[in-house]
This record gives C-alpha cells, sequence and structure tokens, in this order.
C-alpha cells in the first residue's frame, strides 16, 4: 500500500504528454509504494491551451499541483522541458520539494535540440494531407511518409519521428485528426524553451537533487555542469549507459533501478 505522505510527481519533455510515462509510473507505484502523478504540461496532451508557455507558467502550474496534492514528502521528477520547468520550482520553492529528479537537461540553454523547433511548421503545414485517412493507424503512416521526405534529419531518425506520430490523435467532435499540443503557441515560445530564465542564474536551491543523463546525450555538457554545481548544490549526476535524451525510454530497467532509491523516503 502506498505511503499516503509520499508523492512522486512527473512531468514530460517537448511534445510528450503524460502517457509517455505510464509504465514507468505503474513501476514506480508498486516498486517504491509511492503515489504518482504524472501531468500534462500546459500546451500538451490534455492541458488547456493557453497563449503563454515561459518556463515561469509552467512552475507556476507545477507549484498548484504540488500544494493541490498537499504531500510533504514530495518528489518532483522532470524530463527536458519537464526538467527545466521542475528546476525552476526547485530555485523559487524549495520548501514544497523533499527531492528534485531531472532528466537528461541542464539549467542552459538547450542547444542539442537541433532541429526540433524546426519541424514544428512541417507538423503545422501538412495535418491537411492525412484527414482522408480511415483510422489513426492509417494516418500516422502518411503523416511518416510526409516527415520523411520533409527533412533529411528525419529521414534518418526513425527514433524522432516515431515520438512526433504519437502527437496525432483523433478528434470525435470535430471527425479530424488532430495533434496532441498546440503547436501555434509552442512555435512562438521555442525560443524560451530552449533557454533557462536568466533570473536565475546567480539563484541557489538546496534541494537534494539527482540529474540523469544519457552517456549517449550531450544536453548535460562540461559545460553545464558549472552551472549545475551552482544552482544545486546537494546535487548528483548519474549517466546511463547506450542512452541517449530519451534515456528513459530507452533503457527502463537502468532508469527504473536509479530512480527507485530516491523514493525511499523516511
Amino acid at each position: 500500500m502506498a505511503d499516503p505522505e509520499r508523492c512522486l510527481i512527473i512531468t514530460h519533455g517537448l511534445f510528450g504528454n503524460r502517457t509517455n510515462w505510464r509504465s514507468l509510473a505503474k513501476a514506480f507505484s508498486e516498486r517504491a509504494k509511492i503515489k504518482v502523478v504524472t501531468v500534462d504540461m500546459r500546451n500538451h496532451g490534455n492541458s488547456p491551451y493557453t497563449t503563454s508557455m515561459t518556463y515561469f507558467d509552467m512552475a507556476s502550474d507545477l507549484i498548484r499541483t504540488i500544494e493541490k496534492h498537499s504531500m510533504p514528502k514530495t518528489i518532483l521528477m522532470g524530463h527536458s522541458m519537464g526538467g527545466k520547468a521542475s528546476m525552476l520550482v526547485a530555485l523559487e520553492k524549495p520548501t514544497l520539494l523533499r527531492k528534485l529528479i531531472v532528466v537528461d537537461i541542464a539549467p542552459t540553454i538547450s542547444a542539442s535540440a537541433g532541429e526540433m523547433p524546426l519541424y514544428i511548421p512541417i507538423l503545422l503545414n501538412n495535418l491537411h494531407r492525412i484527414q482522408s485517412e480511415k483510422d489513426i493507424a492509417a494516418a500516422r503512416r502518411a503523416m511518416d511518409v510526409i516527415l520523411q521526405a520533409s527533412a533529411e534529419s528525419l529521414r534518418q531518425n526513425k527514433g524522432v519521428r516515431d515520438f512526433l506520430l504519437m502527437l496525432i490523435a483523433y478528434d470525435e467532435a470535430s471527425g479530424q485528426f488532430v495533434w496532441r499540443a498546440n503547436l501555434e503557441t509552442l512555435e512562438e515560445y521555442m525560443n524560451d524553451i530552449m533557454h533557462f530564465p536568466a533570473e536565475y542564474d546567480n539563484a541557489t536551491s538546496d534541494v537534494e537533487t539527482l540529474f540523469i543523463a544519457g552517456a549517449k546525450s550531450n544536453y548535460i555538457n562540461d559545460e553545464s555542469i558549472s552551472k549545475i554545481r551552482r544552482l544545486f548544490p546537494s546535487h548528483r549526476l548519474i549517466r546511463i549507459p547506450n542512452a541517449g535524451h530519451w534515456v528513459h525510454s530507452e533503457r527502463p530497467h537502468d532508469f527504473l533501478n536509479c530512480v527507485l532509491p530516491e523514493l525511499k523516503i523516511k
């Protein structure tokens, strides 16, 4: 039975949603006997679509979620964009958290994001081309062909294509295929999302923090580690071998074993 005072809140990255974490959330709950809450970040999944998408907005959303659950032993875990928002919570409201777990992201500009921002226009401009498909599987196959023809980086990276294709959903009300993210607002705020708020460059959080990185990813590099040390002096860093940016989906067993010890709060 889950400890009624312990809660793990999980946040996803750009273009993701709470279902990305379904399997791991179940494993955390069963293995660590902890309440697990997965959230859709604003403008993603089933969360409200808004016209603003700053990290201050996202952190405020998370703070309200934490306060709503009123758990005295809250652990906040975030991947990529969700990790940056989670770091902001730890810097802004450290007393709300017992621990912070940041997955493959640093409090710096995400230069490693590469061409990801360039994919939004491709998605927006081609949704109409799949509306005649008979079901969501066919729609995703059709969009996969479009993506491969639209950018060489997409043609060569099936993993990124598969991730983007999961954004396609069917809206019963309109009878149309739609994106499970507010791509227009995400495109407008992409520069904010790629950066980390400069207002916190000299801030410090005493929250116990674990950074988990994929060994093949360079989102957490030598340059960013110096800033991590400054902002989160009580941190540790674990690199999981043979994993890239989506370390939790590429090496779920290793990731689970890294996180489980962090969930055993007395």
